[in-house]
Order: structure tokens, then C-alpha cells, then sequence
């Protein structure tokens, strides 16, 4: 006989999908290739306010000085690497592995981004593991400018 899922496993396991699901689409739509073993990529909230793009992405264990970020055109790029060990310079290592679910290693991603930034008014934090970034939108005026001739 089957027993039901508990609501939280369900729930987990149901975001894990559908966050598989998109990783995917990214990979078909900008024609990427699937991430390698030992190859991490950070979970990531892309979200618009009036006048800002907010991006967040979970980074635990990893330190602001093992992250680069960078804007070229209307694309954001996050660069960094993830420890294995939670405590940097220990060279301790387990004797074997009795489970092992975490990911670490080298991470890289673009973010295609629909609006004009100004690059001025970017700010990035990292707190308790999550990274922060805000990127105000440059005002793109759809006043009439008068061009003057010069002769």
C-alpha cells in the first residue's frame, strides 16, 4: 500500500521540478549545454519594481570576494565558485562520504535583461548568504528631442 507524500516533501519536491523545468528551457532557449558534474549554479529571483530590476540569488558559504559581477550592454553576468569545505584554508577532508547533497564548485550565468540600466545607480550586498543586486532602470523619454543642423 502507498502512503501520500507529506505536504512539505510534495512541496519540495514539486519546486525542485519546476526549477529543473526552467533551467531547462534556459539551456534550449540560449542553446547552452547541461551543467557539468561538480558544477554549481545558485538559485536566482529575477523580479521589477518601478524604476528598479532586482536580482537575488542564494550564495551560502560563498564570500564576496569569490564573486565577480559585470554589465555589458543589457547583460548581467555573475561569476564566482563555492568552496567545498564551509571554512576557509581547512584542508580537513572526511575519510568517505556517508551522504553527500550539496553542491559546490565554479558557477557562471548571464542574465538577459530587457531594460536599459543605469549604470551609476547599480548597487550589489551580500548578507547571511544572499546576494542582492539592484539595477535602476535608465528613464528613456518618449518626449520629442529636436536635433539641431549644424552647418
Amino acid at each position: 500500500m502507498l502512503t501520500p507524500l507529506p505536504a512539505e516533501v510534495a512541496e519540495e519536491l514539486r519546486d525542485q521540478f519546476q526549477r529543473m523545468l526552467g533551467r531547462l528551457e534556459d539551456i534550449r532557449t540560449e542553446g547552452g549545454s547541461v551543467v557539468a558534474p561538480g558544477v554549481w549554479r545558485p538559485a536566482i529571483d529575477l523580479g521589477e519594481q518601478e524604476g528598479v530590476v532586482l536580482v537575488r540569488i542564494e550564495l551560502p558559504g560563498v564570500r564576496p570576494d569569490q564573486v565577480r559581477l559585470s554589465l555589458r550592454n543589457k547583460t548581467l553576468r555573475i561569476d564566482g565558485r563555492k568552496e567545498r569545505s564551509g571554512s576557509p584554508g581547512s584542508t580537513e577532508k572526511p575519510l568517505r562520504f556517508l551522504c553527500l547533497e550539496r553542491s559546490y564548485g565554479h558557477f557562471t550565468f548571464t542574465l538577459s535583461l530587457s531594460w536599459q540600466i543605469d549604470r551609476d545607480g547599480i548597487t550589489a550586498r551580500m548578507a547571511d548568504g544572499i546576494l542582492d543586486i539592484r539595477l535602476p532602470k535608465r528613464e528613456i523619454s518618449d518626449e520629442e528631442i529636436v536635433i539641431p543642423i549644424q552647418f
